[in-house]
């Protein structure tokens, strides 16, 4: 594990760390996309899979989750990529992926050297569909990368979502247990019940295969069908064939 960071990034994190605490709630269950009873639990490991995933810090403030699915790619969500106030994307060397992160240390740091968002895809015009994006990182990360499915998870699987929430943003959070959404949308969006709140952005959603979990979509946002809120995902079928032209692209 890397002891200590450089002065750089130590600052960049103190400065997050305290943008954390001022965004904390006492009643997490007030947060968007926490569905009833608040069912994320810290977890305190750095075994794999959860080493895969880290924090996308912005240097120009905030920050989302990312998962490693392959040496130098990093998958998370298209929007983690912009700047909020200014609504422009930010530059790919303002983004850092920090893997394993947890509480101010982490197993592996990587600024981004280039980026992969879906044409399709525009910054707050509600085409959540299109919106997941490839951080491809400078230097390779030493860490066992995640799988991505080929496939949408079926009916009545048993999903996962780790990511690093608002209010807990120095410790991964899991939701083990949670499933596909009941409400029907549109092809290339799934619904599901897996808690997650801001920081949220961009986790995995995963599904327990023959040889380890593996990513069936990505967390996008939070809305209401029939008066019932539910998180909206990208499943790993809109991306997939994406990813191995990365990953075919940028070893």
């Amino acid at each position: 594990m890397t002891s200590g960071l450089t002065t750089a990034l130590a600052a960049f994190i103190a400065i997050l760390a305290a943008t954390s605490s001022s965004l904390a709630v006492t009643n997490r269950e007030r947060l968007p996309g926490i569905m009833g009873r608040d069912d994320r639990t810290p977890l305190d490991s750095q075994e794999w899979p959860w080493s895969a995933i880290g924090r996308i810090n912005r240097s120009t403030g905030g920050f989302c989750t990312g998962t490693l699915i392959g040496p130098r790619q990093v998958l998370t969500a298209a929007h983690c990529l912009y700047d909020k106030r200014s609504g422009r994307r930010v530059k790919p060397a303002d983004l850092h992926f920090l893997a394993g992160y947890r509480r101010g240390e982490f197993l592996a740091h990587s600024a981004a050297l280039s980026v992969v968002v879906p044409d399709a895809y525009s910054y707050g015009t509600g085409t959540v569909r299109a919106d997941w994006a490839i951080v491809v990182l400078e230097k390779a990360v030493p860490i066992k990368p995640v799988p991505v499915s080929d496939a949408s998870p079926p009916a009545g699987a048993v999903l996962m979502r780790a990511g690093y929430s608002q209010d807990r943003a120095h410790l991964l959070s899991i939701h083990d247990g949670c499933s596909l959404g009941k409400g029907t949308v549109s092809p290339g969006l799934l619904t599901h019940t897996c808690d997650a709140t801001h920081g949220d952005s961009g986790s995995p959603l995963l599904m327990r295969e023959g040889r380890g979990p593996a990513i069936v979509g990505i967390d996008v946002a939070t809305g209401t069908i029939a008066g019932d809120t539910v998180g909206f995902a990208v499943p790993s079928a809109s991306f997939s064939e994406t990813v191995r032209d990365t990953l075919a692209k940028t070893r």
